[in-house]
């Protein structure tokens, strides 16, 4: 189960490296089913495997002028303090099990319910919108509503939001190559805040320990699958990038549905 968890790492890393997100929602159920933690530890997991891949993604980009850093910038900050206020302090007054009338519930419940939901919504958006981006159409208070939203994510379920912030992105007159490094950059700094929540918190005490082996492992795949989608970008169209990005994200949001609710 390791070998393939870690070959599934590296796919995800082309997954960020090719769409400019995308790795840190795929990221959860990974460390989940195939290293056996629980779903808020594989959250933590995986705010620090894509803010070392992204980071890494981002030093590979800024010698080609691929990032924007005032754009960048402008929606990282609302996003950051979002999803570092989220880990820090929401999560831990969040309990880890509770009842609900007749029914014994848990935090990882709600992540789990968040994150299918979450992923199929932007499977289909994905795969069914017939809308183009046009430059200009994005205001300042729009970038950071956006910002603001991709933070929640972020926090709640340890997503990056790539798949929010690349069409905001292009929305601001960006091109798509140019748009997925800027993605990198936001993706990374807000992903390393929001870390920096759970570290000064009490959440991973109270799941256990991080398995700093496995998480060096799957970080170190995922950044080789980061390098590699990189490169391979130039060989796909946006098109068919959008439509591979949004398959997956339903065939696994519908793998986690099946298990979730049978067990």
């Amino acid at each position: 189960m390791y070998a393939i968890g870690l070959v599934i790492s590296l796919i995800i890393g082309i997954v960020l490296g090719l769409v400019g997100g995308g790795g840190s929602i795929l990221t959860v159920p990974l460390v989940h089913f195939f290293f056996g933690t629980s779903i808020f530890l594989a959250t933590t997991y995986s705010l620090f495997v894509v803010a070392v891949a992204a980071s890494v993604g981002v030093s590979t980009r800024i010698k080609k002028n691929q990032i924007d850093f005032r754009g960048g910038v402008m929606f990282v900050i609302p996003s950051m303090i979002t999803a570092f206020l989220i880990r820090r302090y929401v999560m831990a007054m969040f309990p880890i099990t509770f009842s609900l009338g007749d029914f014994d519930l848990s935090r990882d419940f709600f992540i789990t319910i968040l994150l299918i939901v979450v992923m199929l919504f932007t499977g289909f958006r994905t795969m069914f919108s017939t809308r183009k981006a046009s430059p200009g159409q994005t205001t300042g208070y729009v970038v950071i509503a956006f910002g603001i939203l991709t933070g929640v994510l972020s926090g709640f379920i340890g997503a990056g939001g790539g798949f929010i912030i690349v069409p905001i992105l292009l929305r601001m007159g960006l091109d798509m190559k140019k748009a997925v490094g800027t993605s990198m950059f936001i993706i990374s700094i807000q992903s390393a805040v929001a870390l920096l929540g759970d570290f000064l918190g009490d959440s991973i005490e109270a799941e256990g320990s991080i398995d700093w082996q496995i998480l060096l492992l799957i970080t170190l795949m995922t950044v080789i699958g980061t390098l590699f989608g990189g490169y391979l970008q130039r060989f796909f169209s946006g098109k068919m990038l959008r439509n591979l990005f949004s398959m997956l994200l339903v065939i696994v949001a519908v793998g986690m549905s099946i298990q979730f609710f049978l067990k």
